[in-house]
């Protein structure tokens, strides 16, 4: 059995499952990622594909993290939500502050330095070689450098998950992707209200 570690960009699959599975009109929060259970769905989805079992052992979150003195309430429930996922030890969280336009909240705030995070651990994971596939959840192509870094250093081991429907990040020719339907995604929210 393959041994992975699991690398996703919370805002981008948030909200392409969003965009994708939810119906019109549907508030954004009604539609959140839990990571353990998405892991587990894309553990399913490249058994199904391809055969071959995949284990999760490492599961890292990258998100923007709100201002608690612009928008405490947010803060306080980004917060419960990550403390929520981290009772699976596989489970961690790496946060930026996000970035607020001189005309907040007319403009909203931006993630900043969440892609550059992600793509840093990527190639260190491939690099430190202390696990078999580096799965990568995101459709974010400011990625895809790190991603070929990784592959040439390691050939085969870097994954994309994607769910299906939507744009899906190419990578080329050496990097399987993993399509997850309206099925997996259903499997993968996390209805907790926080």
């Amino acid at each position: 059995m393959a041994n992975a570690h699991l690398f996703i960009d919370y805002q981008n699959v948030h909200l392409s499952a969003w965009e994708l599975f939810s119906p019109y009109g549907a508030p954004k929060h009604d539609f959140l990622i839990d990571p353990s259970r998405f892991a587990t769905q894309v553990s399913a989805a490249w058994a199904s594909g391809s055969g071959e079992a995949l284990e999760v052992s490492e599961i890292v979150v990258f998100r923007g993290l709100p201002d608690p003195r612009k928008e405490r309430e947010m803060n306080s429930r980004v917060s419960r939500q990550h403390s929520a996922w981290r009772r699976d030890p596989r489970v961690q969280v790496k946060t930026r502050a996000l970035r607020y336009p001189r005309d907040w909240p007319d403009e909203r705030a931006q993630e900043k330095g969440v892609d550059v995070m992600l793509a840093l651990a990527v190639v260190r994971c491939a690099l430190a070689d202390d696990c078999d596939k580096v799965i990568v959840a995101t459709r974010d192509t400011d990625i895809l450098p790190a991603i070929e870094m990784a592959s040439e250093e390691k050939p085969g081991c870097v994954m994309v998950a994607s769910w299906d429907g939507g744009s899906v990040l190419r990578a080329g020719a050496g990097v399987p992707i993993i399509r997850m339907n309206k099925n997996a995604f259903a499997r993968s929210r996390d209805t907790r209200k926080y």
